[in-house]
């Protein structure tokens, strides 16, 4: 399960970034209006905050690959920078629209 964990870090990211996204987004529509300043940069916010964190495990995923280890480790490493890199890009394009507006 850790493995998995592992693998899959920067894809659950990204789905709890596009989660958090439609509920904060949903929650602005209710109480203000989408388009608010305040809102936009609460989303903006939580976009950095998983931008970063998928960063960081695309870091520690790269650092990992040049250490020595068996087939399966550095397999898992390999795909666990891909899902972050995949992630950190889907991330940016979801918050395209806050920053240049709508």
């Amino acid at each position: 399960m850790k493995a998995w964990s592992w693998m899959l870090g920067g894809l659950v990211v990204w789905a709890a970034h596009f989660l958090g996204l439609y509920a904060l987004s949903s929650t602005a529509d209710v109480i203000a209006t989408a388009d608010d300043a305040l809102w936009r940069m609460a989303g903006l916010g939580f976009s950095m905050a998983c931008i970063m964190l998928s960063t960081a495990i695309l870091l520690v995923a790269v650092r990992r690959l040049r250490q020595p280890k068996s087939d399966i480790a550095l397999f898992a490493d390999h795909v666990a920078a891909a899902g972050a890199g995949v992630g950190i890009i889907a991330m940016v394009w979801q918050a395209l629209p806050t920053v240049i507006g709508y």
